[in-house]
């Protein structure tokens, strides 16, 4: 009787370490994708910014 009890929570606790190994995975490789999005986000909004820059510099020399 007391094996089954211990068999029994032991697999509860196993298939706890599936699902959360599983959701782990998961989320870490959507959050992995949003960083990434965000990431290429910031950089074209600063190689735009400092393109413009570049431009109206260059534009004010030429007068």
């Amino acid at each position: 009787m007391s094996n089954s009890g211990g068999r029994n929570f032991l697999a509860s606790v196993i298939g706890w370490l599936i699902v959360a190994i599983i959701v782990w995975v998961l989320f870490g490789s959507i959050f992995g994708a949003i960083k990434f999005i965000f990431r290429v986000v910031v950089f074209l909004v600063v190689v735009g910014a400092l393109l413009s820059l570049y431009l109206r510099l260059r534009a004010d020399g030429k007068k």
